[in-house]
């Protein structure tokens, strides 16, 4: 399948898999961190092999705050780097402060952001405001998850992108 063909048939539906018996609650916390930590190691095993140039464009992939599941995250990283981008992974729950100041230092091209739960957080419109007030306006902020379109109102007044999948 090569590392996108394992990333988009085989890591992304068992993340949604295992996101989905969470919810239903068909798996236990436990299980579920569990499950995300087995995937975040194999993930990121899978990414690391590839060197890059030094004009490879910059990547800062996040979850903001609030926002506390990452298998989107870790999955966007590793794509992103298979596609020769050099990712720099914050983790999650990050404020947007936090996530301008390492796209800065970095000088990344793009920043992404993994939104998958909650779903109704009152204080992400805010934190995506101060986001892409603190970055340079040519960084782009592309956002993805399950729950990125509950707020996508704010997304577009920003100008920032929403992907449906990997593939985008």
């Amino acid at each position: 399948l090569g590392s996108q063909g394992v990333l988009r048939k085989l890591v992304a539906p068992l993340a949604q898999q295992v996101g989905q018996l969470w919810q239903q609650g068909e798996l236990t916390v436990a299980q579920e961190h569990f499950a995300t930590a087995v995937i975040r190691t194999f993930v990121g095993n899978l990414a690391r092999p590839f060197a890059l140039p030094d004009c490879a464009p910059n990547l800062i992939v996040a979850t903001p705050a609030g926002q506390l599941h990452e298998l989107g995250a870790v999955l966007v990283a590793a794509a992103a780097a298979t596609l020769g981008w050099r990712v720099t992974y914050l983790g999650v729950g990050l404020p947007a402060t936090e996530i301008a100041g390492a796209a800065r230092q970095n000088d990344a091209r793009a920043v992404a952001l993994s939104i998958v739960y909650p779903a109704d957080d009152p204080a992400l419109p805010a934190e995506l405001v101060s986001l892409r007030r603190q970055l340079p306006p040519h960084v782009a902020i592309l956002t993805g998850g399950r729950a990125a379109t509950a707020y996508r109102a704010t997304l577009d007044r920003l100008g920032a992108e929403v992907l449906t999948g990997l593939d985008d």
